[in-house]
């Protein structure tokens, strides 16, 4: 009977990671824009917060997976690795030159 009991509070435990895991990324399902000295974009991030989509007006869209970092999602384009951060507003975006800048996306839906 106990490890019925055990079992059960393990499945029931599964269950609720998907549901923290959207809950700790305040991108999830959001679309954002940004404008900051010459760099700027839109992009979406999914619902799970594992796939970004990036696109610029003279450039097509580019879709990039994401990873947890300590400080909070990282991916890769072609022109640029990103990081977007756990306050879900900052990113910062290194180009291929190796200059860093962190800049402010506000939330367009």
């Amino acid at each position: 009977m106990k490890q019925l009991l055990s079992l059960t509070t393990f499945c029931l435990g599964l269950a609720a990671v998907p549901a923290f895991a959207q809950e700790a990324c305040p991108w999830a399902g959001g679309e954002y824009s940004f404008k900051e000295h010459g760099v700027y974009g839109d992009f979406t991030v999914n619902a799970d917060c594992t796939e970004l989509v990036w696109s610029r007006l003279s450039d097509g869209p580019e879709t990039s997976a994401l990873e947890k970092t300590k400080h909070g999602w990282k991916g890769e384009l072609e022109k640029a690795d990103f990081e977007l951060l756990d306050n879900g507003h900052s990113l910062r975006i290194t180009g291929t030159g190796g200059a860093m800048r962190q800049t402010r996306a506000e939330r367009t839906n």
